[in-house]
């Protein structure tokens, strides 16, 4: 049981600090995908809010005490603070990179409460599992490179169409 009670620690760490770079980032994302970005992030914190709340109280259930120092937090974390500077598109990839890890840890957690015998373990890691998994699914879509060309392409278009108005405006104006 050592062994998944530390796997539990580690994945309860990792969730607060990815909980936390995705606030940050809520609060911090800017540029064209502002709104969609918020929003998505914003949705995401909240989720994890509520996960945190589940895997410690399960932990408790187990009889493991939840860490509660923010310095042992970020000691045993597997997942990187939020970069204080990172733009949209780079705040986009560290939490894909982040969840897709985070999902690598329940993995590992479910594969040894299976061994264990621990069934309950598993069945909620794997719900955490699943909602990462959505996670990764919906941040990755804003890195498709089909969605990249196609707004290219649109905002090439805008762009065209301003300077055909402003042609036409500079000709009436004379």
């Amino acid at each position: 049981m050592e062994k998944l009670f530390k796997l539990l620690s580690d994945a309860q760490a990792s969730l607060f600090v990815l909980f936390h770079k995705t606030w940050v980032y809520h609060w911090n994302v800017v540029g064209q995908d502002f709104q969609q970005l918020h929003t998505l992030f914003g949705g995401q914190y909240e989720t994890m809010f509520e996960e945190i709340d589940r895997l410690s109280e399960h932990m408790r259930y187990l009889n493991v005490k939840p860490l509660s120092s923010l310095n042992r937090v970020l000691e045993v974390s597997k997942i990187k603070e939020a970069s204080s500077s990172a733009n949209a598109e780079s705040m986009i990839s560290d939490l894909l990179q982040s969840n897709n890890d985070f999902c690598d840890i329940m993995r590992s957690i479910s594969e040894e409460a299976e061994t264990q015998k621990q069934y309950a373990t598993a069945n909620l890691v794997q719900d955490l599992m699943e909602s990462h998994g959505k996670f990764v699914w919906m941040l990755r879509s804003f890195t498709d490179s089909g969605s990249k060309k196609v707004q290219e392409e649109i905002e090439e278009i805008l762009e065209f169409e301003e300077q055909i108005i402003e042609e036409v405006e500079e000709t009436t104006e004379e």
